[in-house]
This record gives C-alpha cells, structure tokens and sequence, in this order.
C-alpha cells in the first residue's frame, strides 16, 4: 500500500466517526471569475427606497453617487476564493436552517450543521469543484431548496449543484477522498470540518472511554 493511499484511509477513518451524523451527499461548480459588489451592499438594499443615503454608513468609495451606481470588482478563483466562498455557503445554509437559533446562546450549540469539503480541480486542469457532505439540518425544512439558496447566495457559485440522499456514506466518503491516491492529499480539507459545538464534545467523550 503506498503512502498516499494509507493516508487516504487514515482520513476515512478519522471522518468515520461523523458518518452517521452526514445525510446529504452534494457537489458544487465555482464559477472561475465573478463580479463582487461591496459587502456592505446587501445590507443598504434591505431597505431599497434608502440604498445610497444608507451607504454612507458603510463604504462611501465604493458608490458613484451622482450615477447611484454600485462600484464591484471582477476577481477570479482560486484556493483563497474556493475556501471563502465555502465558509460563506455553510454560513447561509446554518442561518436558512437554523434562523437566529444559530447566535442564541440558548440553542447554538446544536443549531449549525455538520459539512465535510473536498476541493478538486486545484492542481489538474478540471474545473474547480467542491464535494461535500453534509448533515444536521432539521427534517421540518425543504432540504434541497435550502442548499440551493445558500449555494446560489454565493458569488461564485455557478449554477450547476447536485444533491442527494445519502444511501451508502462509507462510499461517499471514500470518493471524496480519492485524490489522495494521485498525490493530493490536501484536497480533503480535514482540518476545517464543520460541525456543531455539541458534537465536539461527544467526540471528546467518546475518545475519553
């Protein structure tokens, strides 16, 4: 068995022990340049009769205020953008989910959802794309249409997004991980896995027996 390999099993296993929390199996296609309006700006067009007297608040360069336009930038993908815009996705799919029972201090400890990444297309010439799995969200929501919102919130996020029911999670995971067997051992991104406060403390329990 080589290296690569023992260390893609080694991830398997490691991630093993979150398999049953993990329900969804989803991929999703970055777009590879995407214009990006200031941050502040979603905030301002809460209130649309009031945008640029609003957004004196925020960023004052970036609006053309005699024109009332919006000063974006064009930025293109790379790791930085990939990573970011995948903390920003599971940051709007734990609000879609959850609500505001993500910052009360009440319910945050459960209300957030458990997600695995795996990013491909980074040192080959495919286009960069991201495998994940994900679990934790309540049965009482439409699951596949809160994805797709928290995804399409993105700015990169092209549109091609597949979603599905996990049947066989062992396998899903041991296909996340395959670019381990071809020397990219980074792609699975093990050291930011995202999950709940509470099961990182029956992790820590469990470890303890």
């Amino acid at each position: 068995m080589s290296n690569n390999q023992a260390l893609k099993q080694a991830y398997v296993a490691t991630i093993n022990q979150l398999s049953p929390r993990f329900t969804y199996a989803v991929t999703v296609t970055f777009k590879t340049r995407a214009f990006v309006k200031p941050k502040s700006y979603a905030k301002c067009t809460q209130n649309p009769n009031n945008v640029f007297v609003t957004a004196q608040k925020y960023q004052p360069e970036r609006w053309k205020w005699g024109e009332k336009q919006v000063l974006g930038d064009w930025r293109y993908l790379n790791e930085e953008v990939a990573e970011s815009t995948l903390d920003y996705f599971y940051a709007r799919l734990a609000y879609f989910a959850y609500g505001k029972d993500t910052k009360r201090t009440t319910t945050k400890a459960y209300s957030q959802p458990v997600m695995l990444t795996s990013i491909e297309g980074l040192i080959s010439d495919k286009r960069i794309h991201a495998h994940l799995a994900i679990g934790n969200l309540p049965q009482n929501i439409d699951i596949r249409n809160t994805i797709e919102r928290a995804w399409w919130a993105c700015d990169f996020a092209h549109h091609s997004i597949v979603i599905k029911p996990l049947s066989n999670t062992y396998g899903w995971l041991d296909y996340i991980t395959k670019e381990a067997n071809v020397g990219n051992v980074d792609a699975l991104r093990i050291q930011s896995i995202k999950q709940p406060q509470i099961y990182l403390s029956d992790i820590g329990v469990e470890n303890s027996l």
